[in-house]
């Protein structure tokens, strides 16, 4: 199957009506229209989903909340993150012309077979050694951000109402004292958990090269 030669624009346009309109309503609905309707109706729905997102985070308030600060993020980032995104509907623009439906089947046959052979850029035998790194730092740094949130939440729970005695200070030192040990404890076993993870995400890339070689020369 032959590649699709599509710019980064065009690509980001095909992703969005993959995710948003995968029944091409929307795309139709917008190619029968001119120029200055279609904007009307981008700027629209945008402005509509912007309100209805501020409408819909009046009723939610995660100050009572366990994790208090990582609900609040995780909102922030869905918040944003759903703005960021309809305003992709604008790169429509530069697939109106296209051939979406052709486009759409040929990228999902594109996926069956790259599922059928394990090629999915996902899979960390399919990565490079740095971006299989950069996926354990973050993985390593989400984690670990769970735990000082969790950590965090439970020195407020134990200390924020007892009085400040020469007891609640050593037990508040026990307490760092324990949290750091933990975190070191932590740090070692991911660390040999990864190495252990990457030396057989190695040999399958190996493997697999080896094959795909064999199946060149063949």
């Amino acid at each position: 199957m032959e590649k699709l030669n599509l710019t980064l624009t065009q690509k980001v346009a095909i992703k969005w009506l993959k995710n948003v309109d995968s029944s091409l309503f929307i795309f139709k609905f917008l190619k029968d229209l001119e120029f200055g309707f279609r904007a009307l109706f981008y700027a629209g729905i945008i402005a509509f989903t912007v309100f209805a997102l501020i409408f819909a985070s009046s009723f939610i308030n995660f100050a009572d909340a366990p994790l208090a600060p990582f609900w609040d993020t995780l909102g922030d980032i869905i918040f944003y993150g759903t703005i960021a995104g309809m305003t992709l509907i604008l790169t429509l623009e530069s697939v109106l012309k296209l051939d979406v439906a052709q486009i759409l089947t040929d990228l999902k046959e594109q996926k069956r077979r790259k599922k059928e052979q394990k090629l999915q850029r996902w899979r960390l035998r399919n990565m490079n050694i740095w971006m299989r790194i950069f996926v354990y730092i973050c993985i390593y740094t989400f984690l670990l951000y769970i735990i000082q949130l969790s950590a965090q939440g439970a020195f407020i729970d134990l200390f924020s109402t007892v009085p400040n005695t020469p007891e609640t200070q050593k037990q508040i030192a026990i307490f760092v004292s324990e949290y750091d040990k933990f975190v070191k404890w932590y740090t070692f076993i991911y660390i040999v958990s990864g190495l252990t993870l990457d030396y057989f995400v190695s040999k399958k890339r190996t493997k697999a090269a080896k094959m795909e070689a064999q199946n060149e020369n063949a």
